[in-house]
């Protein structure tokens, strides 16, 4: 009996899921979504225009691997701008149902401008199933039918509030 080891490699299954984010936040959004399965490609959504409690597919496939000896995990970023409502319509507005609205404060999930990525691990339970990305004021969730991750959804320059209308500030 020969005990050579294979030339193979370990053996992997490559799978797929597909994403939709639903606007848990009460409010319109301009809402970006990136995946990165470690060593691939970024995909990037781009800004999809949500109102509120809408759902739309943001990637009909987001690809991972699973198998043996496979050490590639899934990195999520989740960036949003909030909508203002204003009137009338002029060259920074952009028209939802009707409506028109502005840019308001960004928002990112994790802490700060330089977060690092929010971990969820497809794996192969979710091959060719939809993983629901739910944003909420304060926080994203990661639902897939193998699990459920919870990362913070934070404005990005909530300091930059005029001294004026910060009560706080006052002396």
């Amino acid at each position: 009996m020969s005990s050579t080891p294979s030339a193979e490699p370990p053996q992997y299954t490559r799978r797929w899921a597909k994403i939709v984010v639903e606007n848990c936040t009460g409010s319109h959004f301009k809402i970006q979504v990136l995946h990165e399965y470690t060593g691939e490609q970024t995909n990037n959504s781009g800004y999809k225009l949500f109102k509120p409690d809408e759902k739309i597919t943001v990637f009909e496939q987001v690809y991972y691997n699973t198998g043996f000896f496979t050490t590639g995990v899934d990195n999520w970023k989740v960036h949003g701008t909030r909508l203002i409502e204003v009137s009338p319509e002029n060259k920074w507005t952009e028209k939802i149902a009707g409506k028109f609205f502005i840019d308001g404060l960004p928002y990112a999930t994790g802490h700060g401008a330089f977060a690092k990525w929010k971990k969820h691990t497809l794996r192969a339970e979710d091959d060719g199933k939809e993983t629901i990305i739910k944003v909420y004021q304060t926080e994203v969730q990661f639902i897939s039918p193998s699990g459920r991750s919870t990362t913070t959804f934070n404005t990005l320059g909530q300091d930059i509030i005029p001294f004026s209308s910060n009560p706080q500030q006052h002396p």
